[in-house]
């Protein structure tokens, strides 16, 4: 029996996506180039989730890449990324079936908890802009526990944070390898959240288009 649910943050709880657009949209007068900066973000948040460069250095860093990419002078790229960052930090959004999939959880007295990569002060101060900074019993921040999914540790880590066996805990996340195979690995239910449909059907683990789907995977 499922005893508590966690939530990974962006794309799942938090419109990472669409703020990001608008974001780059604002300050980098950039339209269609979201797939490109998401394709250099790729190395450069690994480098940081090793522990190998900062937070924001990692930042100025993959803007500079970006701005290069672009056929673009990377001179001012800590004053662009600085800016960014701060219209990232003012837009942030919920998804419309947060709210309402938080509370029937509540209702069926689970223990929620949220298990993400990234900056811990960064997630934490979204977390409280979206209107979430007391909505979980437990929120697991791979920058402040030093290792990330898909290891096993941070998932473990959480379940004991909460108070639940791993076989007693359900992750659900955007990314089928980082949350759903990774929750599987260490001993969770893992469920993919895909939200754009492109899953095949071979996923390996239960697979739901919006976090309305989860009371009813419970029942």
């Amino acid at each position: 029996m499922i005893e508590a649910v966690f939530f990974d943050v962006d794309d799942t709880l938090v419109d990472y996506g669409a703020t990001a657009r608008r974001a780059m949209a604002e300050v980098l007068n950039v339209g269609e180039e979201y797939q490109l900066w998401q394709d250099i973000s790729v190395p450069h948040f690994a480098r940081y989730a090793r522990g190998e460069i900062e937070f924001e250095a990692m930042r100025i860093e993959r803007t500079a890449a970006f701005l290069r990419a672009l056929g673009r002078d990377d001179a001012g790229a800590a004053t662009l990324e600085r800016a960014r960052f701060d219209a990232m930090n003012r837009s942030y959004e919920l998804f419309d079936d947060v709210i309402s999939c938080l509370v029937a959880l509540r209702e069926r007295t689970l223990r929620l908890g949220v298990i993400t990569n990234n900056d811990g002060p960064h997630q934490r101060r979204k977390l409280a802009m979206v209107g979430l900074s007391d909505a979980f019993d437990v929120v697991a921040i791979s920058g402040e526990i030093g290792v990330g999914k898909p290891d096993p540790a941070i998932f473990a880590h959480a379940c004991t944070e909460i108070g639940v066996d791993p076989g007693a805990a359900l992750h659900v996340g955007d990314r089928l390898d980082t949350d759903a195979l990774g929750a599987q690995g260490a001993g969770l239910l893992g469920v993919w959240l895909d939200r754009f449909g492109i899953a095949d059907g071979e996923a390996r683990v239960p697979v739901v288009s919006s976090l309305a789907d989860l009371d009813a995977l419970l029942a």
